[in-house]
């Protein structure tokens, strides 16, 4: 019964998510972070954003990604973003709570989906080696 409240309260937010987790606390770039949805509301502002579980004390400043919004229209959109997870005074940016910090960055404010249908959407660590260390887990969430 619970399951069935969990996907309801989904349908009734408008709200798409999608998560990947990395036993070994590395997401290589192979590790393609994918949300398939369906949407009906177009012309309408959505927010995407980009929700990272990390360890603390990470010893980069920034990563850089790049998402992807492939269309019913098969219309592919490219999106770089770089997330920062210091501020200029060198203060980690996510919220910490022992060895752990979650993060949230929002990748559009604004988008809009132009036509009704399947919307495909992909998120690359595009980071300049094999993996991203110490990552625990990625999300991608649009509402």
């Amino acid at each position: 019964m619970c399951v069935i409240g969990f996907i309801m309260c989904i349908q009734c937010t408008n709200k798409q998510t999608a998560q990947l987790n990395f036993p070994k606390n590395r997401w290589y770039q192979s590790n393609v972070l994918s949300l398939d949805f369906k949407t009906i509301a177009i012309n309408q502002s959505h927010s995407i954003e980009l929700q990272l579980t990390y360890v603390h004390g990470f010893q980069f400043s920034e990563i850089p990604f790049e998402l992807y919004i492939t269309t019913p229209l098969h219309q592919i959109e490219k999106i770089p973003f770089t997330l920062r997870l210091f501020d200029k005074n060198k203060k980690e940016l996510g919220d910490c709570v022992g060895d752990y910090c979650d993060i949230k960055f929002i990748i559009s404010e604004n988008y809009q989906f132009n036509s009704p249908g399947d919307y495909k959407i992909k998120i690359l660590n595009i980071f300049k080696h094999d993996y991203l260390p110490n990552v625990l887990s990625a999300s991608v969430l649009v509402k």
